[in-house]
């Protein structure tokens, strides 16, 4: 693996771990009484970061 491919993966991984951390703050946010759609947002995000964890 190169190293702009390693920079790029880095960078894939810091943009998708801060989409999931603004997604699961919104959730919590937003959670008035029961799910809001933010709560699959950010399940669907979360998922995402651990797929991109696992491939590194």
């Amino acid at each position: 693996m190169s190293e702009r491919d390693r920079r790029t993966g880095g960078l894939a991984l810091g943009v998708a771990a801060f989409n999931a951390a603004l997604t699961v703050a919104a959730a919590v946010v937003t959670w008035n009484g029961g799910p809001s759609p933010w709560a699959a947002a950010a399940v669907s995000s979360v998922l995402v970061l651990l797929v991109l964890l696992r491939r590194r």
